[in-house]
């Protein structure tokens, strides 16, 4: 069964005013045994973090891991905090906002796989930001 530890992940950092980090998790591009599905860890920053309002050519599921704020999904807006579990259809309109304390974790599963150039974007600009010790 092939397992991966998060923090020995790269991660490829966004600026503000979208700011947040994004880390390939399994994805057919970088996983042999992985077909049709990507999964990737989203953290955003706390207080004005945001995903940006953006969509997807595949549909995507994001489960709220930590962090609160706010979704916005085709101009409607409702509360997230941990447990929420979001479904955002390929090609809708959708953001999430960490107002927190706190980074906002959302483990996101993109079915079927995201792009390869999307992918190979990540991939390319990730760099493992917490070196062994």
């Amino acid at each position: 069964m092939p397992y991966k530890k998060l923090h020995e992940i790269g991660s490829m950092k966004v600026d503000p005013p979208c700011e947040r980090s994004l880390q390939i998790l399994f994805s057919p591009q970088v996983d042999e045994n992985v077909e049709n599905f990507t999964a990737l860890m989203s953290t955003i920053a706390p207080h004005s973090g945001q995903t940006g309002t953006h969509t997807h050519p595949v549909d995507e599921l994001i489960y709220i891991i930590t962090g609160r704020g706010e979704g916005e999904e085709d101009g409607k807006t409702f509360i997230i905090e941990p447990g929420t579990i979001i479904y955002a259809k390929a090609g809708v309109p959708h953001n999430c906002k960490n107002y927190s304390d706190e980074t906002m974790q959302m483990f996101c599963i993109y079915v079927s796989a995201l792009p390869d150039e999307a992918v190979e974007r990540i991939i390319k600009n990730s760099e493992i930001r917490l070196k062994k010790m």
